[in-house]
């Protein structure tokens, strides 16, 4: 799928949102976590290679973790001193903004034939800062809701931690054994079946504990490959890789016209000091990361962060999660408003310029 596929369905979805303002909301929102975030996630962790992740691991883990607690941080102090939105609200717009959603840059590495390294790394920080922002973005709200103070702070982030490891343990464990019982199946069928199973399985387990899905999933699909890379089959492996691929495609296509159906646009313009500061703070906290942060990693290319960079476009994940905020904060309208100018402003721009841009780097 094509960047401009991608705007056009965003464009088409804005056009259903003016004629019958917020009619989707809710099958977006339901749809996201349920439906069309477990089959991305399983399909990006999938494709990955695990040995070339851990070749990687410090601007991976840089990124994932440090990364987004920059990203968010960045973005709640400029709304909350420029853009005059509360603390609580700044912060938590800063979270649900700290989330990237690469998926048609992705597409278009494979296509312009990105080497591995520097492609792996931004599919591993797309894969991992999901988790970690939605992680944060728990945590924030339950301080909101709850009072903040330091006890509060203290245990909600031994619960995150400890849910992300717990979730990691259920999705590796799962990944596993049902690799280990697929040892004598020879179908794609049966595979593609298996994947499924333990896609999903493992995602509503895990968020049914409130642990983190995202990382269940990760976890499963890595562990489910490695094990199998050299007991399965090339052609039964690219049986499976296609109906993922179709699945994963199916979801992008719904999530992106489904985003510009799900807010109210003709209040947007009384909220334009709010939107332009979000856009000024992403854009900003993004070139911190990418040529800050990665600074720090000996002999990384300076194109290699400029791929970074370009990949910082932000999607249907975050949008959601800005839905999920609860009415009965009030500042719910702003975060809301905040998040859909910078998905849709990051998409139509990578739409324009990010192929060309991509293809003048020296990534070799």
């Amino acid at each position: 799928m094509k960047l401009w596929h991608i705007a056009a369905l965003l464009v088409m979805g804005l056009l259903v949102g003016i004629l019958h303002p917020g009619m989707l909301t809710d099958t977006f929102r339901t749809a996201t976590f349920f439906v069309f975030l477990p089959a991305l996630i399983f399909e990006g962790a999938w494709n990955l290679d695990f040995r070339l992740m851990r070749r990687a691991w410090q601007p991976i883990v840089l990124l994932a973790v440090p990364g987004v607690a920059i990203t968010a941080a960045l973005i709640a102090l400029i709304l909350h001193r420029m853009g005059g939105v509360s603390p609580a609200i700044a912060l938590l717009t800063g979270a649900v903004l700290s989330a990237t959603d690469p998926v048609a840059v992705v597409a278009i590495f494979r296509r312009l034939a990105v080497p591995r390294a520097p492609a792996t790394i931004v599919e591993s920080e797309a894969l991992l800062n999901d988790a970690i922002a939605v992680a944060l973005y728990r945590a924030v709200l339950v301080s909101i809701l709850a009072g903040v103070t330091a006890a509060h702070i203290g245990r909600i982030a031994l619960a995150a931690l400890t849910g992300a490891l717990e979730a990691i343990a259920l999705g590796a464990i799962c990944g596993l054994l049902t690799a280990l019982l697929l040892r004598r199946s020879t179908g794609a069928t049966v595979q593609t079946a298996a994947t499924f199973i333990a896609a999903y399985g493992v995602y509503f387990f895990a968020e049914y504990f409130r642990w983190s899905g995202i990382f269940a999933v990760i976890a499963c699909a890595i562990a489910m490959r490695e094990t199998e890379r050299n007991a399965i089959s090339l052609g039964v492996a690219q049986g499976v890789e296609r109906v993922w691929h179709g699945a994963a495609t199916v979801a992008n296509v719904s999530l992106f016209f489904l985003i510009g159906t799900v807010v109210d646009v003709t209040h947007l313009w009384q909220e334009r000091n709010l939107m332009l500061w979000a856009l000024v703070a992403v854009l900003l906290a993004r070139v911190v990361v990418s040529y800050g942060l990665l600074a720090l990693v000996p002999r990384m290319r300076r194109s290699w962060m400029t791929l970074v960079r370009l990949a910082g476009v932000r999607g249907a994940l975050s949008l959601a999660l800005a839905f999920a905020v609860p009415a009965s904060i009030g500042g719910r309208q702003q975060v809301i408003d905040a998040t859909f100018i910078v998905v849709v402003v990051t998409v139509l721009l990578s739409a324009i310029m990010i192929e060309r841009q991509v293809s003048e780097l020296e990534l070799q």
